[in-house]
């Protein structure tokens, strides 16, 4: 592969500092884990649900460069996954994708899917017997494309941990601060990230009587707090263990989005381990 190539392909996977915080918090804990596990009885899994090329282009001050991806990070990690299943639906992004996996010693191991995390995830979970296997997930999509459907299959595993990147902005546009904008599509959307409609009373909490006698004017708090606490809540009813998340900003304005870590396997002794690591790796 040339540089010029590479470059020209990573520039559709851009990010900027917040991107590079997000990845280094990923690749701590995967060192941990795969140490931490080695001695197991477990098979080890890996599974990226929104792959990318496995390189980063960020956008700095500074000028830009192109950093290792998730996917390049997972394959570098040392004592190795026994198996890596990458899922990209973009097809220059997979062909790239694909290159990475030929060149890198760990690439037997992988799989390549070419389509949609909602198409491919649910099969690719139950191939495996949960009991004797266990994994982290980094579900890491560009907007509101997981389903709360896809994370309660996710969380049935009892065996994964998830890293799972929110994107707040993506809530903020479905969630318009006065409830008139918010449209069918709109509400769509948010029932299916959600899982709920309760969204609509949790939120929309401010009444204000209309002068005219119209139905009155119903707003949510203008701030990302409330909607990052009600997502927090229902992911917490979900799964048995959910990280305060990691707030992710750009240059400036409210945080892009919250990097939060989830625990499938209910066994206490697993979540105070994985509780107490991911609180390090996250806000340590």
């Amino acid at each position: 592969m040339t540089q010029g190539k590479a470059t020209a392909s990573t520039r559709n996977r851009f990010g900027g500092a917040w991107t590079e915080e997000k990845l280094e918090r990923l690749k701590k804990y995967l060192g941990f884990y795969t140490q931490a596990l080695k001695a197991q009885p477990f098979q080890l899994v890996y599974v990226d649900s929104f792959a990318g090329t496995g390189r980063c282009h960020i956008q700095g001050a500074s000028g830009s460069r192109v950093i290792d991806g998730s996917a390049k990070i997972a394959l570098d990690c040392s004592p190795a996954f026994g198996a890596y299943h990458f899922i990209e639906k973009k097809k220059a992004h997979a062909d790239e994708l694909g290159e990475l996996l030929r060149d890198h010693a760990n690439g037997p191991r992988a799989t390549l899917s070419m389509s949609g995390a909602a198409d491919i995830l649910p099969s690719l979970l139950n191939r495996y017997d949960w009991r004797s296997t266990r994994g982290v997930l980094f579900l890491d999509p560009y907007g509101l494309q997981c389903s709360w459907q896809m994370l309660e299959i996710i969380a049935s595993t009892k065996a994964l941990d998830v890293f799972f990147l929110v994107s707040l902005s993506g809530l903020f546009r479905q969630a318009a601060v006065n409830r008139r904008a918010v449209d069918s599509g709109k509400a769509s959307a948010l029932t299916r990230f959600l899982g709920t409609d309760e969204w609509k009373r949790a939120l929309y909490v401010n009444e204000q009587p209309d002068l005219f006698g119209d139905d009155p004017t119903v707003t949510r708090d203008k701030g990302y707090e409330a909607i990052l606490q009600f997502t927090q809540r229902r992911l917490g009813e979900a799964f048995p263990y959910v990280s305060q998340p990691l707030l992710l900003r750009g240059h400036k304005g409210p945080p892009l989005f919250a990097l939060f870590f989830m625990v499938s396997n209910p066994d206490p002794k697993a979540i105070a381990l994985a509780a107490r690591v991911g609180r390090e790796i996250l806000h340590g």
